[in-house]
């Protein structure tokens, strides 16, 4: 159980109220027996002042000196405070008291003139402290029990008739017991309360613990079945604490390494799609020509249908080690100021046999003629001529292609729009994916890969800039991305 989160808690909890009630109870026990022990003292010091005043009544009036009558005061204030009152001379002799009780009765000495006296000088001297708790230097001890004991030195003078003075020790005992009995039963409370303080707390504390372990346990064990493949389990979110929020977490990154998962099996099945069909081809046109079955006069043909097929599988290749570098980092960028209009011109002269071709119109809306950037012009080249491209491939003979490029906000804004047959809505937030084609019978692109948009992405991304993407099916398609503004001016 130990070995478990919910057991660590459990135990570190439990140890945690074991020792803190433990300091408690000894601190109070200490503090209640201070203050037992002074709330008995300065009792037992009004005793003292009043057997003090009594004796001293007692020796200057010569009317009333009846030992008799002060033995019995003693004895009845000894009784009413539960406690033992004793006089003694300087020499330790007992001259009187309340009560010399049988078990002390062999550790007394008897003085020369018969009276009981204390067998150690500590007994009878001033002490340096108010009082003493114990068994007051072996008087007390073997009666079991500790004893507190006031040690009030006297002196009266100026005796009658002969101007007398008379000094000695008052001496006051009782016993620890009965002083502490209110402390025992507070400490008795104290336990009690603390015990079942205790039992509410573990029970507390056992439900807390289980309601941060089970998460954590049911993160556990979806966390073996996504090592082992299985996506499809999340974890039940309950409040809106942190651990809510880290479950929430953790089933976001499921759901992420679900889709990671996802993109990893389409882009093997699509670059084994994209390979495997020039590889059929070529394999097919070479078997034939090793065979005799094609004739030599039909050779070059096929052999350059061979060399087509192996320039797109080179491109395909070279396509996926740029995305990868891009998506590593590990593309740095030439940042320069140039003019984007110029380099638009130049993209739609390198294509401009694409738009003979297909009678396509172009336009171009420049809201200056010169319009300068801060970019890496070698990458933008590579974005315009793939969304260009990318416009011509899907626009029908006779379509209009336009790109425009305006100022904003201090962005340069380019887009590039056609009218195309477009993209249908529910598939716009994929068009810059890798290999993603809204062609999924790939009928009318078989050239492509798709790999272009995604590339476009990058290098915009790259830039720390934007591009978005807008259509309406048989409309067309507007891609517009944004770039620095240079200060450059034309």
């Amino acid at each position: 159980m130990i070995r478990t989160m919910f057991g660590k808690v459990l135990f570190m909890v439990i140890a945690v109220l074991i020792i803190s009630f433990t300091l408690t109870g000894l601190i109070m026990n200490v503090s209640l027996k201070k203050m037992m022990a002074e709330e008995k003292v300065e009792q037992l010091q009004l005793v003292a002042e009043k057997v003090i005043n009594a004796l001293d009544t007692l020796l200057r009036n010569e009317n009333i000196r009846n030992p008799y009558l002060f033995i019995s005061f003693i004895q009845t204030l000894a009784n009413n405070t539960d406690c033992l009152i004793w006089i003694a001379g300087d020499d330790g002799a007992l001259i009187f008291y309340s009560e010399i009780p049988d078990y002390l009765q062999d550790k007394l000495e008897i003085s020369e003139e018969g009276w009981p006296r204390l067998p150690d000088p500590r007994q009878y001297q001033k002490q340096p402290v108010e009082y003493e708790v114990g068994d007051y230097f072996g008087l007390f001890a073997d009666t079991g029990v500790d004893w507190v004991t006031i040690n009030r030195h006297f002196t009266i003078s100026n005796i009658p008739p002969y101007n007398m003075e008379a000094n000695g020790v008052i001496l006051i005992h009782s016993k620890v017991p009965n002083i502490y009995r209110l402390k025992t039963s507070i400490i008795i409370i104290f336990v009690i309360s603390g015990f079942v303080a205790c039992t509410a707390a573990i029970l507390f504390v056992a439900l807390l613990t289980k309601r941060i372990t089970k998460p954590l346990n049911q993160m556990k064990n979806v966390a073996r079945r996504v090592a082992a493949g299985e996506f499809s389990e999340r974890i039940n979110v309950k409040g809106k604490d942190e651990i809510a929020e880290f479950s929430e977490s953790f089933n976001n990154m499921i759901v992420a390494l679900d889709n990671l998962e996802r993109m990893r099996r389409d882009f093997i099945g699509n670059v084994s799609h994209e390979l495997r069909t020039p590889i059929t081809t070529i394999k097919g046109f070479i078997e034939g020509i090793l065979d005799g079955v094609i004739p030599a006069e039909k050779q070059e043909g096929y052999l350059t249908i061979v060399l087509d097929e192996t320039r797109r599988m080179q491109k395909l290749v070279n396509d996926l080690l740029d995305l990868a570098k891009m998506q590593a980092g590990e593309v740095t960028l030439n940042m320069t100021d140039f003019d984007i209009n110029e380099l638009i011109r130049r993209c739609v002269i390198s294509l401009q046999q694409l738009f003979i071709e297909k009678k396509l119109e172009f336009t171009a809306d420049f809201e200056t003629e010169r319009m300068f950037v801060h970019a890496d012009s070698e990458a933008i080249q590579r974005v315009l001529i793939n969304l260009l491209h990318n416009a011509v491939k899907f626009t029908p003979e006779n379509g209009m292609i336009k790109v425009k490029t305006y100022t904003e906000r201090g962005k340069v804004y380019v887009s590039v729009e056609d009218t195309g047959k477009g993209i249908p809505k529910e598939e716009l937030p994929y068009v810059f994916e890798r290999f993603y084609k809204t062609d999924k019978s790939r009928s009318e692109d078989r050239s492509g890969v798709g790999l272009g948009l995604a590339i476009v992405r990058n290098i915009i991304v790259a830039h720390n800039e934007n591009i978005k993407v807008e259509s309406n099916e048989g409309l067309g398609s507007v891609f517009t991305f944004s770039l620095r503004s240079s200060s450059v001016s034309g």
